[in-house]
């Protein structure tokens, strides 16, 4: 597979050139991302989306003309297989259900570092991506067991060794370790994990049935768990939250290193 069929092909409509310039780049910086097109309106944004059929639009609300919200069901005629995700300085709350109701997939708020918003944007679209580019995946559930750790270890390390990726083994054991004790203690559930092949990583999901997102907790060097969050920041490429009526999935992703 070529490095072109990892990305999402993406287009950004928003009328502010300084942000499309630093998402752009940011975009194309975190190696997921291919953006085939801008617009500065909704109108010409909607011709861009028809011509290009991107996978991802990245749409902006308050613009001259006609809005992002009265431009998400032209959108969804002109190219209904791609995905849109808002991104507003308006706050969610009263809009996000609105635009949902017109076909948006997600709603992101300007309010962020540009860092920020595009790890937001990979959480919102990540389902997009590893539909389209995922090569091999192994799932199990475990029991809501302290020893369920080391029996997550013994899972990612039995799929990476058949998939020939082990230089990153080390990395995932202990991250995945970390967050299966969290979602057995912290959140009283049965861990579901999943480790997927993608072209460019290998990347481990781990779902519980509680809600609330990760908290970071004091924890000293001899503590056997507790330094999840900052693990996940220190070692991973990216790393993420995704929320649902039935709990949450905290996933993270290391570079692959097997060429």
């Amino acid at each position: 597979m070529t490095r072109s069929a990892q990305l999402l092909r993406t287009v950004v409509v928003d009328d502010s050139t300084d942000l499309r310039d630093l998402l752009r780049i940011a975009l194309t910086r975190s190696g997921r991302f291919d953006v085939v097109g801008e617009a500065a309106d909704a109108t010409t944004g909607v011709d861009v989306v028809r011509t290009t059929r991107p996978e991802l639009l990245l749409l902006d609300l308050g613009m001259p003309g006609i809005g992002g919200l009265d431009a998400l069901p032209l959108v969804r005629a002109a190219s209904p297989e791609t995905t849109v995700v808002v991104i507003s300085g308006y706050p969610r709350d009263g809009l996000e259900q609105h635009v949902s109701a017109r076909g948006a997939a997600g709603y992101v708020e300007k309010g962020l570092s540009v860092k920020a918003l595009v790890d937001q944007i990979i959480a919102t679209a990540g389902v997009l991506q590893l539909v389209t580019s995922a090569l091999a995946e192994e799932r199990t559930e475990l029991d809501q067991d302290l020893r369920s750790g080391s029996r997550a270890r013994r899972f990612v390390s039995e799929a990476m060794e058949r998939w020939d990726c082990a230089g990153a083994l080390d990395t995932v054991q202990l991250l995945v370790s970390e967050l299966v004790t969290n979602a057995v203690v912290h959140a009283g559930s049965r861990p579901n994990v999943a480790v997927l092949l993608l072209p460019h990583a290998v990347r481990v999901e781990v779902a519980d049935q509680a809600p609330e997102g990760l908290r970071p907790r004091d924890a000293t060097d001899a503590d056997e768990s507790g330094r999840g969050l900052f693990l996940l920041d220190e070692l991973s490429s990216a790393w993420g939250v995704d929320t649902s009526d039935d709990g949450k999935t905290v996933w993270f992703e290391v570079p692959r290193f097997d060429g």
